[in-house]
């Protein structure tokens, strides 16, 4: 006797409707955006844009502590290292936003006691870019110190809360970048001054500040960290980025416009080096930051 044959029931497969993939998507989505801050189209904001910076300035104290220097010889002296960050008011899509690390060793003739090279653009001090120099996300500037008087007015400070014009005055929001101890000098292509700032463009040739291609390069404000990896400023090195937007003016130069006090973030250099993060803007006041005291 045959055995019997029962129908099998009918196996119910369902997929995933349209609906519930896109409402999975807009979960992960606003997830990431609450988690990570990212933005449609903002390459990840403020917080990207400290973290940027912040890895780069301890790439280059990782430098700095290795004694990198110039030709990869390994041995350094007067030895100089720094961050980078472009100051040019006629490139309009770099300007405030482009970054780079700089190394800088004299490699003296032979018979000449290399410590006796202390001048940062003399013949035998040379300078190189040991990576290719990077960019912040968009929309995204570097906010120069007020010690630096020349941008001042092309960068608009936010409006106030009253909806009056914007001031900088109290504000606060502004880079500090004090003077470098050692080798003050009074004008470019390397001037340790208040903010100090620097003729350099990015090769990966070591070349002399007074020879081509540095010497006609573009200006650069820098941090600079000494071989120890401790910073080499006579104070407290505080960088400032904001969210803003650029636009040309008449001149042909860009111009920053930031315009809402809320949307800047900070990074503090402290004396061994280190990076300290902030977005506070309780902690960006100068009346009660300790990042301006």
């Amino acid at each position: 006797m045959s055995p019997v044959l029962r129908p099998l029931g009918r196996a119910v497969r369902r997929g995933f409707t349209l609906i519930e993939l896109l409402m999975v998507v807009t979960i992960i989505l606003l997830l990431a955006g609450v988690f990570l801050s990212i933005r449609p189209g903002n390459g990840g904001g403020l917080p990207a844009a400290q973290k940027m910076l912040g890895s780069t300035l301890q790439s280059v104290r990782a430098m700095a502590l290795m004694n990198r220097g110039s030709f990869a010889s390994n041995v350094t002296y007067n030895g100089r290292y720094r961050l980078l960050i472009l100051k040019d008011e006629n490139d309009p899509e770099n300007h405030l936003r482009q970054f780079c690390i700089a190394i800088g060793s004299a490699v003296p003739p032979t018979g000449v006691d290399p410590a006796t090279i202390t001048d940062t653009v003399h013949t035998n001090y040379l300078w190189y870019a040991p990576e290719a120099a990077s960019i912040l996300p968009p929309n995204i500037f570097f906010i120069p110190p007020l010690a630096d008087s020349s941008p001042v007015s092309a960068i608009t400070a936010p409006p106030q809360d009253n909806g009056a014009a914007g001031s900088w005055s109290g504000l606060g929001r502004r880079s500090v970048l004090p003077p470098i101890g050692d080798n003050p000098r009074s004008g470019l292509p390397d001037m340790a001054t208040s903010p100090p700032t620097m003729r350099f463009e990015p090769i990966n040739q070591p070349r002399s500040l007074s020879a081509a291609p540095h010497s006609s390069g573009r200006t650069w404000y820098y941090v600079e960290l000494q071989p120890s990896g401790a910073t080499n400023h006579l104070g407290k090195v505080v960088l400032v980025v904001a969210a803003g937007i650029a636009r040309v003016q008449s001149s042909g130069k860009v111009a920053i416009d930031c315009d809402n006090r809320n949307q800047f973030a900070a990074l503090s250099v402290r004396p061994n080096g280190s990076v300290s993060y902030t977005s506070d803007p309780d902690e960006l006041e100068p009346a009660s930051s300790t990042l301006y005291k």
